[in-house]
């Protein structure tokens, strides 16, 4: 599927740079393929997606969970991170700083911030019960409401409407298209891959992409670009 399939919001926009890690092998993988997979809430790390609100009642945790599993059979999820310093990022996401991080620019309008709290929300939920309808604004801030301690992820969230699972591994994918367009391979610090195991892996579409190497910083808590040419050129692959 296409980005251009989870809403008409494709006017004039403007564009948001955004960061997404993964393991080696899932990263060439989307590279040769030109696509990311879309991931379910269901399948997601954190297991109170969607339920960030206070829920003491059981009738209450039940509706809620109705309506996730609703959500879940309509709509996936491509997770960002605004950044690609934060090392925790690395060790979590991207095979403890073996993996590569893949640069988008993608439109403005689609990017949904999430926002950070330490105690769970509150809202009406008999009323919410009583109307009988699915409330899209609540949907939206429940999908972008996470425990604070997720915060260094800086996380953005594009949901994508689901189409066609990939017949082969049971998967949704999103197509990288110019809504979601490929700018800058990052490899991990740990990363034994040289810019030409990376430029195999890139169509011609890619080509102009830039591919750069990182490593830790030598006084921060931080992962930089490694700009030092014997060991690595991070030149652009074209």
């Amino acid at each position: 599927m296409s980005l251009r399939q989870g809403g008409a919001f494709y006017r004039k926009w403007f564009s948001m740079r955004v960061y997404h890690f993964l393991p080696e092998a899932h990263a060439l993988d989307d590279l040769r393929q030109r696509h990311l997979k879309v991931s379910r809430l269901d399948d997601m790390n954190d297991p109170l997606e969607l339920l960030a609100v206070s829920l003491k009642d059981k009738r209450h945790r039940a509706a809620l969970l109705g309506f996730k599993a609703d959500i879940d059979k309509q709509w996936g999820v491509l997770c960002f991170s605004r950044r690609w310093h934060h090392p925790m990022l690395w060790s979590h996401y991207a095979d403890k700083h073996r993996g590569i991080c893949l640069g988008f620019d993608v439109p403005e309008k689609r990017v949904a911030r999430v926002a950070y709290t330490r105690k769970r929300i509150g809202f009406d939920i008999e009323r919410q019960i009583a109307k009988g309808t699915r409330d899209k604004k609540l949907g939206l801030k429940l999908l972008t409401t996470k425990y604070e301690g997720w915060k260094y992820e800086n996380e953005v969230r594009i949901m994508v409407s689901l189409g066609e699972r990939d017949s082969d591994t049971g998967f949704y994918f999103c197509n990288f298209d110019r809504h979601l367009a490929l700018k800058w391979v990052i490899l991990g610090a740990r990363s034994t891959l040289s810019r030409d195991h990376v430029a195999v892996a890139l169509s011609e579409t890619d080509r102009n992409v830039t591919i750069v190497k990182t490593r830790l910083a030598f006084q921060t808590f931080s992962v930089v670009r490694q700009r030092n040419a014997r060991s690595w050129d991070g030149q652009s692959a074209g």
